[in-house]
């Protein structure tokens, strides 16, 4: 009796023992675990517990912005020279970003890439440049009140009484001025009225009586018949009516 009595504490004691040499070893282990770092996106779903694991999304590169392409219209009196001023650039830069080769060819309506912030690449057409393309109309000009005024004169009406070669000369010999609004008529009651065209200092433009495609330096009338003959008076005034110059045709 007294020699199983023995036995049964030892093996008590033995299990006491264990299970506090346990219970130690896992508060230990508790208190110095290190702590969960969990990083996840917004909308991702991390599991509880134990065994929750870190997740985090796909790191996305920003993405760059879509340039912005200028798109200048040409206008009747334009020049390359003159688009080249209104946008600060070069004319050779405006040549190499449309693919032009003639630097005074230039058509009113044409669609030009204004290589603003650098874009110089040619344009075959309209349609093939980016969705995203904004046209934006020329700088608005502020006439320097220093400089000289307008001075329109009629120089000569050249072969009047026929039609097909009849045209009338008007030079500009003072200041920069918008032939926009600007009439020209005579005493007879046939009257023409001028589109936006600038006329700068010794520039000269003639007005075809017939029929035909402006340029800028070529207007048509289109009259079905001769305007001028000898002894007419040809007057030209601003757009405010004003009578500006004559020229009684010899």
């Amino acid at each position: 009796m007294n020699t199983r009595r023995l036995m049964f504490y030892l093996i008590v004691n033995a299990l006491v023992s264990a299970s506090a040499t346990l219970a130690v070893l896992w508060l230990w282990d508790r208190a110095h675990s290190p702590p969960r770092i969990v990083v996840t996106t917004p909308g991702t779903q991390v599991a509880s517990g134990p065994t929750a694991v870190a997740t985090s999304g796909p790191q996305l590169s920003p993405v760059p912005p879509t340039p912005t392409l200028t798109i200048y219209v040409v206008q009747s009196g334009d020049t390359l020279g003159s688009i080249a001023e209104q946008f600060d650039l070069p004319v050779e830069d405006i040549m190499k970003a449309n693919g032009l080769t003639e630097p005074d060819v230039l058509d009113v309506g044409q669609a030009l890439v204004i290589p603003v912030g650098g874009f110089v690449f040619p344009m075959e057409t309209p349609g093939a440049l980016p969705t995203n393309v904004v046209e934006t109309p020329p700088p608005t000009a502020t006439r320097d009140p220093n400089a000289p005024l307008p001075r329109l004169s009629i120089r000569e009406v050249k072969s009047t009484g026929i039609l097909a070669d009849e045209a009338i000369v008007i030079v500009n010999l003072g200041g920069p001025v918008d032939l926009a609004g600007w009439t020209l008529r005579d005493e007879s009651g046939n009257l023409y009225t001028f589109p936006a065209l600038t006329l700068f200092e010794g520039g000269a433009v003639m007005l075809h009586t017939s029929a035909g495609e402006d340029t800028v330096t070529d207007l048509y009338w289109g009259q079905p018949a001769a305007v001028w003959a000898s002894g007419k008076n040809a007057l030209l005034s601003d757009p405010n009516g004003n009578l500006h110059t004559r020229l009684t045709v010899p």
